[in-house]
């Protein structure tokens, strides 16, 4: 037991003692203009990054196709996969619906973004965790609770913060159930683990027991009641619980709801009614969330001996320290990162999520909760406690590590995990990610023998391949405290909530691309599921990054109905400036995009669509240059009548192909042909109005181009002769084309293309889609259209000159990173001229700026010339 001194003697010895450095150092901040300079330029607080570089077409085959199917298969044998060759396993979703917004109140999911991007900072810095920041657009709680399950697939963890009590109980606990994944609301559970164990340390210092103690919370928000429930299940057995009109009992008539009841059942059972002054009155604890002077020096003077007071709210505290200090408090701690004991979600929230996800559990238990909150207040040495010393520093780096040890030793004890680890390697391994930066790789074996074994291997090595990272790292408190702990709501939500816009300015929705699937039509893969798709998702993301240093982040949703998946991409849209479908298969993708389009007012892309088109019809523009045919004299036929080929065909259409004849399985499409979709429908009107009829066959016969999206070997050496001279085919499917290359150059075709690797003349989408969403985000354009579209295909096309023209090379190769920026300028311009765009900028600035990245590594915003009206 510490000896307790006179308060005024205390009160003194701090002001003069060296035990807070925080205290006792000068103090610097940055001003709100300063601060939200940094996130302007910085283009918001978190980036999303490779793990892989991507130096040359190798790596590229290995982090997307054709070597990515190799974990993608490994998954569809076992979901539980996806741990270990994913970024799943290390991975968790920060949501929000902004209605209580760190103390705040409801400020919707914009302006809660850049304090969600700064909890993910707190979680990479101190546990290694990449927390992905989701913002959504809702508030209803079934919805919430869909779209937290939709996402299940993509994330090892939840953690859900600034939700409203009493839906976040609900949500948490709906969640928890079926996600199979742990579940954490930040405040009702996170806060109240640090809490304990400052609570735990102050006992020791003042001499008193759980068992014996009278606590008086005072906030029955989700934190209070919260704080109430971990506490009853601590062994705390004297409990009472206030808000603004006094005591919770049971039978008030006004102002409570169920949670309120419930813990009012559980911790006032003899209905003691009254104020928080009467309640506080005796009491030996106090723990205040309310801000402003709630908590008066005159109710802590009604205490018992030696009280405990914890003034929690931000940034103004029920009461200050020294007045509490004054007043007869033994021990004070606040929410403040200028006071001693700062209790803050931020000594628990890594440390938990690191314990959790290397054993892979499949819940947050509270007894893990209690584990950390001893683990906590067991890294303050006994000889090191004091009055000013009961939790360890939030700068401790050491903390997260021994809290993940404590965490995932009891998760084994629970039977909440998947898989077996030594605590003591769990340590050791999160002290080595955050002291060097990156999770442990172990090297390479050199065992495999093939691409795809290689693949498979480096996916697993690194977990995944992609990873949050900060940027603007915490390096001491004066960053802490100005960007991540501030003491109150950082101006860039205050501007948000002014000009919702401004969220472009001040977050990373303004370069932020959702790589959407449900899984149903995976490369050539099929419908392998969500979970099997994400190692697709994490390469395209790549891609992104890579060429055009856009933070592209998989969501890989566990639904195949269109209204579930329209939904849910619009309620996680507030943290996005674009969506990017991917492998959804034919015909609801074509719904959901359209949907989609219709409600959101960011681009929405369906790359196996748009992406396939536009590379595709910059391949024809310089084919049709090499054997000199013009576009309106030409006839082509396009195999397969799915996403692809409906989307190629009518970007063929609009930049005024002079014949079309669309071809599936069942022969060409024409008007009232049965089993045919609607767009299908739509198109057979447009391109075969004499109703011809006939298999391929019958519709080579004189064509000048086949575009070929479809399967393997469908096309034969006599169906190419029967085609006009000079044919020109882009045999696209993947890995087997509908005829080989060489059969087709035998039986006279002129110019040939793919969509392989190890072939001349690759139709790659990496091509076309970085810089589109490039130049889109760079205007913050409001949708990609079809200007967008055939201005990116056209400056792809010049982007090959006339001395380079020939029949080996129609495309630019895939590896080359002038096509990004120049692709993006023409995309921005087209943008601004049609009115997709919100913002004027110089497009040569949107192509310099994109080649600043690729050479230097950093992205700057492109600077507005004015707003578009």
């Amino acid at each position: 037991m510490h000896e307790i001194k006179d308060p005024a003697q205390a009160a003194s010895d701090l002001s003069t003692s060296n035990a807070s450095p925080v205290s006792s150092a000068p103090t610097f901040d940055l001003g709100p203009q300063e601060a939200l300079a940094y996130r302007k330029r910085l283009r918001g607080m978190i980036g999303v990054t490779s793990k892989i570089a991507v130096k040359d077409s190798f790596v590229l085959s290995l982090v997307y196709t054709p070597g990515v199917a190799a974990p993608c298969l490994e998954i569809a044998k076992d979901p539980y996969n996806s741990f270990d060759y994913t970024i799943r396993g290390n991975t968790i979703a920060l949501l929000t619906d902004g209605s209580s917004a760190f103390g705040f109140g409801n400020i919707g999911p914009m302006a809660a973004l850049p304090m969600l991007e700064d909890t993910c900072i707190l979680f990479k810095t101190f546990g290694g965790v990449d927390a992905f920041p989701i913002s959504l657009d809702t508030q209803d709680i079934e919805q919430i609770i869909s779209t937290g399950m939709a996402l299940a697939p993509t994330f090892g963890g939840f953690c859900l913060s600034g939700i409203a009590s009493p839906r976040s109980f609900t949500i948490t606990d709906h969640l928890a159930r079926a996600a199979n994944i742990p579940v954490v609301h930040a405040e009702q559970d996170a806060t109240p683990v640090a809490i304990l164990s400052g609570l735990y340390n102050a006992l020791k210092v003042v001499g008193k027991t759980k068992e014996n103690v009278r606590v008086v919370i005072n906030g029955a928000g989700a934190d209070g009641i919260g704080l109430a429930r971990l506490l009853l299940y601590a062994g705390f057995q004297h409990l009472l619980v206030c808000d603004q009109i006094g005591i919770l009992e049971r039978y008030r008539l006004h102002n409570k709801n169920w949670a309120m009841v419930e813990i009012a059942r559980q911790t006032n059972p003899a209905d003691i009614t009254g104020t928080i002054s009467d309640a506080v009155r005796g009491a030996d604890v106090l723990i205040g969330f309310s801000t402003g002077n709630t908590i008066t020096p005159e109710m802590v003077s009604s205490m018992a001996e030696h009280p405990i007071v914890f003034a929690l709210a931000v940034p103004d505290p029920g009461i200050t320290p020294e007045a509490a200090r004054a007043a007869g408090a033994a021990v004070v701690a606040t929410g403040r990162t200028d006071a001693p004991n700062l209790i803050t979600n931020a000594l628990v929230l890594p440390g938990i999520f690191r314990g959790a996800l290397d054993v892979h559990a499949t819940a947050m238990t509270q007894d893990m909760l209690i584990a950390a909150a001893r683990a906590i207040a067991n890294f303050v040495p006994p000889e090191h406690l004091s009055p000013q010393k009961i939790v360890p520093s939030v700068l401790d780096f050491a903390v997260a590590p021994y809290v993940a040890r404590a965490v995932a030793e009891t998760a084994m004890q629970n039977g909440a995990t998947r898989v077996e680890k030594d605590p003591v390697e769990i340590e050791r391994q999160a002290r080595v990610t955050i002291y060097e930066g990156r999770r442990p790789v172990p090297p390479p074996s050199h065992r495999y023998t093939n691409l795809e074994e290689q693949a498979l291997e480096l996916h697993h090595r690194y977990q995944g391949l992609l990873q949050i990272n900060s940027k603007m790292p915490i390096r001491d408190h004066f960053i802490l405290s100005s960007f991540y702990l501030p003491a109150g709501i950082p101006e860039a939500t205050h501007q948000i909530m002014a000009r919702p816009d401004t969220v472009f300015d001040y977050t990373g929705k303004s370069n932020r691309v959702a790589v959407v699937t449900d899984g149903s039509a995976v490369l050539g893969l099929g419908n392998i599921g969500p979970r099997a798709a994400l190692p697709v998702m994490e390469g395209k993301a790549i891609l992104f990054q890579t060429f055009a240093g856009i933070e592209a982040y998989p969501i890989c949703l566990s639904t195949q109905i269109v209204d579930e998946i329209v939904a849910a991409v619009e309620y996680i849209a507030p943290a996005f400036g674009g969506i990017n479908l991917e492998d959804i298969s034919a015909p609801r993708c074509f719904e959901v995009e359209e949907r989609l389009r219709e409600a959101l007012d960011i681009p929405v892309f369906h790359d196996d669509q748009h992406g396939t088109a536009t590379v595709t019809l910059a391949g024809i523009i310089n084919a049709l240059r090499l054997v000199d045919k013009k576009k309106e004299d030409v006839s082509v036929v396009i195999m397969g009548a799915g996403a692809a080929g409906i989307a190629t065909a009518r970007m063929l259409l609009a930049w005024g192909v002079g014949r079309l004849l669309l071809v599936n399985r069942g022969g060409i499409l024409r008007p009232g042909r049965s089993g045919m979709s609607a767009e299908q429908e739509e198109l057979a009107a447009r391109t075969n109005p004499e109703g011809r009829s006939g298999g391929l066959a019958d519709a080579l016969v004189g064509a000048d181009i086949f575009i070929g999206v479809s399967g393997p070997d469908v096309v034969s050496p006599a169906m190419v002769q029967s085609m006009a001279h000079d044919a020109i085919i882009f045999a696209l499917a993947n890995p087997i084309p509908e005829i080989m290359p060489e059969e087709a150059y035998e039986a006279g075709a002129r110019v040939v293309a793919t969509g392989r690797s190890d072939h001349p003349n690759q139709v790659n989408n990496s091509l076309a889609f970085p810089g589109l969403f490039r130049g889109a985000l760079d205007v913050r354009a409001h949708l990609i259209n079809d200007e967008m579209q055939l201005a990116a295909a056209e400056r792809l096309a010049s982007l090959v000159s006339e001395k380079q023209l020939q029949e080996g090379q129609i495309i630019p190769q895939a590896m080359n990173y002038d096509i990004a920026p120049a692709v993006a300028a023409a995309v921005a311009k087209a943008a601004m001229d049609s009115g997709a765009a919100r913002i004027r900028v110089d497009p040569q600035m949107v192509a310099q700026c994109c080649l600043d990245f690729v050479y230097e590594g950093f992205l700057t915003p492109v600077p507005a010339l004015e707003e578009m009206r």
